[in-house]
């Protein structure tokens, strides 16, 4: 397969760099992230640029895949119905 320059650039930047974190999230990682999230939204470029590891697309996977989910998870059964995800909860 051929990939054409863009393609290539975005492989290098959300892949290959070999300064990208891969795998699991820790729960700093986690913190940061719904702490950013509940204050900013969903600007996954600002909330990168603390988790220099790692890319914007990586963070927002998880959230939309994981965190969310495992938030969702700690709140009330009746907040469950809101559209909106949960502000951000500490331990």
């Amino acid at each position: 397969m051929t990939r054409c320059g863009k393609s290539c650039r975005l492989r290098w930047l959300n892949y290959l760099r070999p300064n990208i974190k891969h795998g699991e999230f820790s729960d700093e990682e986690d913190r940061i992230i719904c702490s950013l999230y509940a204050n900013i939204g969903s600007r996954w470029s600002i909330i990168a640029a603390q988790l220099p590891e790692r890319t914007d697309n990586d963070i927002k996977n998880y959230w939309n895949t994981k965190l969310k989910k495992k938030l969702m998870a700690l709140l009330p059964s009746h907040h469950h119905n809101q559209q909106n995800p949960p502000p951000f909860i500490s331990d």
